[in-house]
């Protein structure tokens, strides 16, 4: 059965044994952290927290953001990569 629980100002929907990504926590690898269940369904309906493994800590896909002004020649491109760490929900 699945729960949904935020990490951050985020809301992700997991189930236990599930991989998932959220913005960089800081923790080392291998740490337990606890991350709030705002909802469970079935038979998890009366859990209220829930403990998360960090797998890894990674950088995410280049973003890039491109400023154009037509009839002025103005152009301009940039970029960056969010820091993003993976939780493994456990029971």
């Amino acid at each position: 059965m699945s729960v949904i629980v935020q990490s951050g100002s985020k809301q992700y929907i997991v189930e236990y044994g599930q991989k998932f990504i959220v913005d960089r926590l800081k923790a080392s690898e291998g740490d337990l952290v606890d991350v709030e269940v705002v909802y469970s369904f079935g038979d998890y309906s009366k859990v209220k927290s829930a403990k998360a493994k960090i797998v890894a800590h990674k950088r995410g896909e280049k973003v890039r953001v491109v400023k154009y002004k037509s009839k002025s020649n103005y152009h301009r491109q940039y970029g960056h990569r969010s820091e993003q760490t993976v939780l493994e929900l456990v029971k």
